[in-house]
């Protein structure tokens, strides 16, 4: 009798295949639609959320009346944005200056903002960054929008400067009674390594064309050289003469008194209210309790990144456009790398030729503004870029200006050369019109170490910037010719563009570097002006309505997008060919076996490509 008389007993069975593969078909099946349908269900999602954000953002947004914009900006901002996904994980989804600039037009034109507040501790902005700034807050103040600055302190013991330039923009600048007005001029500090590099046996071997040309002398020279001393104080001259004007006007004080306050500060805070410096010496609770007095409780404050997010213009499909292009960093060929600012990206002529490409072949578009940020780079990878741009504006008609950023020199000149017109800011540095080359020989230093270095060279000029000797005679001679051609070519272009005669373009030349006001006094460049100004060359030029439709290139990409373009980029593409070849695991084998030897080329080999 059964124990379990309730459960059936089956008679033992013996595994047949084919009730086995229906079972395991139907799992599969089973598996298949749960998989489909769970895929389908997250596609409709965010598909909903798509388009309800599509919706959402082709709906004006409407602020309340008489809403307060709060702004702090001292985190740093950046000319360009990063495309790619490392860059853009690495440095987040930061605003840049175009946004702050564009907002506050957008701000001086709502009429439901009522006042814009900026509080700050500190700034990292360059001098060109700050006017810009400025110029826009100008905007809100013509606009009859109220704007107060409050700053804890403005340096401490000095470096206040650029921080107080921007506060005198504003109609209201309040200061903590116990901070401090950090004027004390204006100064520069330049080391100079040439001693050094030679008592550990590395000798400088580098030539330049001209005198100005000073950018490799912190490790060709032993001091400051008479030119480059000349050069520098005329460049702190004229920041102080343009800073001096600028902060007189906007407080009502002569430009020379100003200039005196600037040079014999820093100042307590009693002095500055004193000196007229500020409007108010009051902690931030006061200003506060200030605020809401005068908006009877009514005034919503918003951050100004959220508002100028959510205020970016919707442009109908077929309205006509002005593209923006950053284009920031070091100029070399291949694609841009972004780093930040300028002395940290790369500048790639390919990169760049498809994003001007890239709007040039855009129906809507109808002029390009390029924004260039460039200490400058190699001389064929600058030539190349500029001449793309003469060739995109002859064949697509399309007007091009050139808006320069804190810096735009040597090579970064050399660009702009090919757009129709070119502003800066009154702080920009640009010029340096020459070129510098060399390479640092380490061959006593190998000798102290013991260390000897066996070369097979076939060719007199093989091995001409090899590290363990120094030029021959023969190979310093051709490279002083090289430089001499490149110096002459350089001169030419400049020549031929801005119509100087031999005379003025020896005195412009040289490698002497200016500021944005001293380059239009000289004829280097067309106009003074920043952003909102080079759009409104543009749209002169192209003779287009207001409003102007401004949007910039490339498109930003999707993280998707960014995660697609990782996968197709040329060390993705070299680590699949080598895998495909290879297969995975012996890859691996090989990639380990060459670091456990010592041989850090993991991803690529170097002799691979000769």
């Amino acid at each position: 009798m059964s124990l379990f008389p309730e459960t059936p007993v089956e008679p033992a069975s013996v595994w047949q295949p084919s009730s086995a593969k229906k079972t395991f078909f139907k799992r599969f099946s089973h598996f298949v639609m749960f998989f489909f349908c769970t895929i389908g269900v997250l596609f409709s999602f965010v598909l909903t959320l798509k388009i309800c954000s599509q919706i959402r953002r082709n709906t004006p947004v409407v602020f309340e009346e008489g809403t307060i914009l709060r702004l702090n900006i001292d985190r740093e901002l950046y000319e360009a944005r990063p495309n790619d996904l490392v860059g853009s994980l690495t440095f987040g989804d930061m605003p840049t200056v175009a946004d702050v600039v564009m907002g506050l037009h957008r701000a001086a034109d709502d009429p439901n903002i009522s006042t814009l507040i900026v509080y700050m501790t500190r700034t990292g902005l360059p001098l060109t960054q700050v006017q810009e700034i400025r110029s826009a807050v100008h905007a809100l103040r013509k606009a009859g929008k109220k704007t107060i600055f409050y700053a804890p302190t403005f340096g401490e013991l000095g470096s206040g400067m650029a921080l107080y330039y921007l506060a005198a923009a504003f109609e209201e600048i309040y200061l903590q009674p116990s901070g401090e007005l950090g004027l004390s001029g204006i100064a520069i500090e330049t080391p100079y390594f040439k001693k050094a590099l030679l008592k550990l046996g590395i000798k400088p071997s580098f030539e330049a064309r001209y005198e100005y040309k000073s950018g490799a002398d912190s490790i060709n020279a032993e001091e400051m050289s008479a030119p480059e001393r000349e050069n520098l104080t005329q460049i702190l001259e004229s920041f102080l003469d343009v800073i001096s004007a600028d902060i007189g006007a906007d407080r009502n004080i002569a430009p020379e008194k100003m200039k005196e306050i600037l040079k014999n500060g820093p100042y307590f805070a009693d002095q500055a209210l004193k000196l007229k410096l500020v409007d108010k010496i009051e902690y931030a609770d006061f200003l506060e309790n200030e605020l809401k007095k005068q908006s009877g409780n009514k005034g919503k404050m918003v951050d100004f990144f959220d508002y100028a997010a959510e205020t970016e213009p919707v442009i109908k499909e077929k309205s006509p456009i002005i593209a923006y292009i950053p284009a920031v960093g070091i100029i070399q060929f291949g694609e841009s790398v972004f780093g930040g600012d300028a002395y940290r990206s790369i500048l790639g002529a390919s990169s760049f030729s498809s994003m001007l490409r890239e709007a040039a072949d855009d129906k809507n578009v109808k002029a390009i503004v390029i924004r260039l940020d460039s200490p400058g780079g190699g001389y064929t990878s600058s030539d190349a870029i500029r001449r793309e741009i003469e060739y995109i504006k002859s064949t697509s008609g399309k007007p091009i200006v050139c808006s320069m950023g804190a810096t735009a020199a040597s090579g970064g000149y050399f660009v702009s050369l090919g757009c129709d017109k070119v502003l800066a800011d009154p702080a920009t540095l640009t010029g340096s019109i020459g070129v510098f080359g060399g390479k640092l020989v380490f061959k006593e230093l190998l000798d102290k170490l013991d260390i000897t270095v066996s070369s097979i060279k076939m060719g007199k000029n093989a091995g001409i910037f090899s590290m363990t000797q120094d030029f021959t005679a023969e190979q310093s001679s051709f490279f002083n010719a090289a430089l001499d051609r490149v110096y002459q070519d350089f001169t030419a272009q400049v020549a031929a563009r801005r119509g100087f005669s031999d005379k003025k373009i020896n005195a412009v030349a040289r490698g002497r570097v200016f500021t944005g006001a001293q380059a239009k006094a000289d004829g280097l460049i067309d106009k003074i002006g920043g952003l909102s100004d080079s759009f409104q060359v543009a749209a002169e030029l192209a003779q287009l309505p207001l409003p102007l439709n401004i949007v910039e290139f490339p498109i930003r990409p999707t993280r998707f997008e960014m995660l697609i373009g990782l996968l197709n980029s040329d060390m993705a593409v070299y680590l699949k060919k080598s895998i495909l070849s290879r297969g995975f695991l012996p890859s691996m084998k090989a990639w380990l076996t060459r670091l456990n030897e010592g041989d850090f080329r993991l991803f690529y080999n170097g002799f691979a490509s000769f």
